[in-house]
């Protein structure tokens, strides 16, 4: 987590940045609007869903960010910045939420289009029977749980039976789950899942172990969390990858709607998922003009010291981690239904009916 400076074209407005990984999502429709901000900024991040952002020429679509803006977001602010959206007919409206909200809900409310999440909460919320369809996949980094290194207590997963946890969500069964799972994997399988004791540091993943209330954090993304915590002083920051220990790697970000918006509105959303796709070819061949562009947008130059450094960090780490191909396999998210199932995470009947089709398409995405 860090402090990052939203601007508009009248004020500039510092704001605490909490990294978007919520475990538990909590119902809300109020939105960071320009009553807050004074006004909309230029490049029509929009901070309301209202008609103000609407331009009758284009095709609008209100896409809601999982958290406030990021590196992960790239892709969205090359497209704004760059004029790819308006090139493919498109409005796009970037709201940021003043709290997590249920995005399938702001969707049949009328307020959302499109959402950003994780195939995690996809998987999560389609066991639980809501109306969610993810349909491209934009970011795929690497993450799982913090540790600090430098204190030698912790050195392999197994280390981890019995320490504390933090981890948003706290005290649900997530974080706990996800780290257990690495301990067997590496070896350990007499680990007693009641042993972790639990601590919700919310998403301060680095104040959390910094200040001794918890010895591990999960629900962290490597191109995040591990520069933040070296710019707050954990020089021996360091993480073990989920996808190395037995845990299915969930730390990407893909888009969804729900079904019916899907079928309504798919030629637009096949816009969209081009529109990124052009923007990550620049992302990639053209870093330097991505570099300009994110940190105009998030107003780098009026940063402290501190939170430039970690702008600076978070930004090279997040380069690499859009890939070119936006589909996700079947056989991905039957795994990680049954990853949730066995973990106790989602109701196994629940679980082990729900048909993947359900909630995931490649329709749009080749």
């Amino acid at each position: 987590c860090f402090d990052v400076l939203i601007s508009t074209s009248s004020v500039t407005t510092p704001i605490t940045m909490i990294y978007p990984r919520p475990a538990t999502v909590i119902i809300t429709t109020a939105l960071l609007c320009s009553v807050a901000f004074g006004q909309q900024n230029d490049d029509k991040t929009c901070t309301s869903a209202s008609a103000e952002c609407d331009d009758t020429n284009l095709e609008t679509i209100r896409l809601g960010l999982e958290w406030f803006t990021n590196p992960d977001h790239l892709p969205l602010i090359v497209a704004q910045k760059h004029g790819i959206f308006t090139s493919f007919g498109l409005n796009v409206q970037l709201i940021e939420p003043s709290d997590h909200w249920e995005a399938e809900e702001e969707i049949l409310a009328g307020r959302l289009d499109v959402a950003v999440t994780e195939p995690l909460h996809l998987a999560q919320d389609a066991a639980k029977g809501k109306p969610v369809l993810g349909f491209s996949r934009f970011l795929h980094t690497d993450g799982g749980v913090l540790y600090d290194a430098g204190k030698g207590d912790i050195t392999r997963p197994a280390d981890m039976c019995g320490k504390t946890i933090s981890y948003p969500g706290s005290p649900g069964p997530g974080g706990p789950a996800i780290v257990n799972t690495m301990v067997k994997a590496d070896g350990k399988s007499d680990c007693d899942i009641t042993s972790y004791k639990k601590h919700n540091g919310s998403f301060f993943h680095t104040d959390a172990l910094q200040s001794n209330h918890a010895d591990v954090a999960t629900l962290v993304f490597w191109n995040f969390e591990i520069p933040e915590a070296k710019a707050k002083g954990m020089k021996d920051a360091a993480f073990f990858s989920l996808k190395e220990w037995g845990v299915p790697d969930f730390c990407q970000l893909v888009l969804m709607t729900t079904p019916s918006h899907f079928v309504k509105r798919k030629d637009v959303l096949r816009k969209l998922v081009l529109a990124m796709r052009r923007a990550t070819g620049i992302v990639h061949q053209q870093p330097d003009l991505a570099r300009e562009y994110y940190y105009q947008h998030v107003n780098k130059e009026d940063a402290s010291e501190t939170q430039q450094a970690v702008i600076d960090a978070t930004f090279t780490a997040t380069l690499p981690a859009f890939p070119n191909d936006n589909m996700m396999s079947t056989e991905y998210y039957e795994h990680l239904m049954g990853w949730l199932v066995e973990t106790d995470q989602v109701d196994g009947k629940a679980g082990e009916e729900v048909s993947v089709s359900t909630y995931w398409t490649n329709e749009i995405s080749w």
